[in-house]
């Protein structure tokens, strides 16, 4: 076989390699190409479907307030016991507190000192009590507004959300169920980080911006 035979051939063979590659190449090209736009189809009908109800979930979410009522009374010695929405209840129990303080304060026989830690106990009851209806009043506007959400929107929300949305929301009902159905604590109100109601409040948002894809 002579040189220009063998360069010949080698040639040949280098362009039938280019070609099959290319040939690859443009094939994983064109198939990831329809990969990303299908997935982008895919996050246009979910923003269609779906942007109106995240928007209007994400508000209910936010609205729950991120503290228990038995957060509150800590600041408050031998407090009654918030559960099952018992919040006038608690309310009437903290009355019932006052008004004991109230007349030992009015007791001429009470020492100075003793009047300063009534006094102390008396703030701290009128500060849980006006937190504590304040609680109330966003829990049933939020408790509200996420029933008529269900009643309205859940069918399509069912439908269009991601499993990882809907995993979430189910794991924030419980949370709020845990919280002001039976009386746990957020753990840590004031840190955002181990509040148990902002840290799901975070990965519903989260999950939501992946699902349309916006994260």
């Amino acid at each position: 076989m002579t040189d220009t035979m063998m360069a010949t051939i080698i040639g040949a063979g280098a362009t039938l390699l280019t070609a099959m590659v290319t040939l690859v190449v443009n094939s994983l090209i064109e198939k990831h190409k329809w990969r990303m736009e299908v997935k982008q189809k895919k996050y246009e009908v979910k923003r269609e479907k779906l942007n109106d109800i995240y928007i209007k979930l994400v508000d209910i979410v936010n609205q729950y307030p991120n503290v228990s009522p038995n957060d509150v009374l800590q600041c408050v010695e031998y407090p009654p016991n918030y559960e099952m929405e018992w919040f006038d209840g608690v309310l009437m129990s903290l009355d019932d507190q006052l008004e004991d303080y109230q007349v030992q304060l009015n007791d001429e026989t009470t020492d100075y000192k003793r009047k300063n830690a009534i006094n102390t106990q008396i703030s701290n009851r009128q500060y849980a009590k006006k937190k504590i209806s304040e609680i109330r009043d966003e829990y049933y506007k939020a408790k509200d507004r996420y029933k008529a959400f269900c009643k309205c929107d859940k069918a399509v929300f069912d439908l269009y959300a991601g499993q990882d949305v809907r995993n979430c929301l189910v794991e924030f009902e419980v949370i709020i169920h845990k919280v002001f159905i039976s009386g746990y604590s957020v753990e840590n109100v004031d840190d955002p980080r181990n509040n148990r109601i902002d840290i799901i409040r975070r990965k519903i948002i989260n999950s939501i911006r992946s699902d349309i894809g916006t994260q």
